[in-house]
């Protein structure tokens, strides 16, 4: 049975940090696609805590991205553990099987109708330049300039615009310059 007060808690804490938590792992992974993951890993060991021990909530930040951070390294030490897994080789175009996978990423703010913006957050997210969609989804969706983006990733401001740039300029030729 839940208790309501770890429930209230935890829907305290998660409203609270979930903006800054998402940010720093998304930051982090080395692809995007597996950011939702260990999002959702991470709010669950939280929970699972809050329901054995009683957590001072000074330093609940902090303490969520140390939970992250742990998240993020099993998760890639378990990825490259299973990397033989027939899900990640490539087929006949060379594109990896699990990209054809079909999964929902919710970018609902953007000013794109849903059938366009799926056509295009696909393409981006399947662009070889992993760091194109992270800038993407830093920019367009947390709204973040690219002065904070280039400090978040550790790369020059030239090159998040360089590459914002570059992509739209490449939808405006593949969808139209409407997009």
């Amino acid at each position: 049975m839940v208790n309501q007060s770890n429930l209230d808690k935890f829907n305290y804490i998660y409203d609270k940090t979930y903006q800054d938590i998402f940010k720093y792992v998304l930051i982090k992974c080395h692809d995007i696609n597996n950011v939702n993951d260990i999002i959702q890993d991470t709010y669950l060991e939280l929970w699972r805590i809050l329901n054995k021990k009683n957590l001072i909530d000074i330093n609940i930040k902090s303490y969520l991205i140390g939970i992250a951070i742990n998240k993020i390294k099993k998760h890639y030490t378990l990825i490259q553990k299973v990397s033989t897994i027939s899900l990640l080789k490539k087929d006949l175009n060379d594109i990896e099987l699990i990209n054809t996978i079909d999964d929902k990423i919710c970018i609902e703010d953007l000013v794109v109708k849903n059938d366009e913006w799926d056509t295009i957050w696909n393409y981006i997210k399947n662009k070889k330049n992993k760091d194109i969609a992270k800038i993407f989804y830093l920019h367009y969706k947390l709204e973040l300039s690219i002065k904070e983006i280039s400090q978040e990733l550790d790369v020059s401001e030239s090159y998040v615009k360089n590459l914002i740039y570059r992509t739209l300029k490449e939808l405006y030729s593949l969808f139209g310059e409407g997009v």
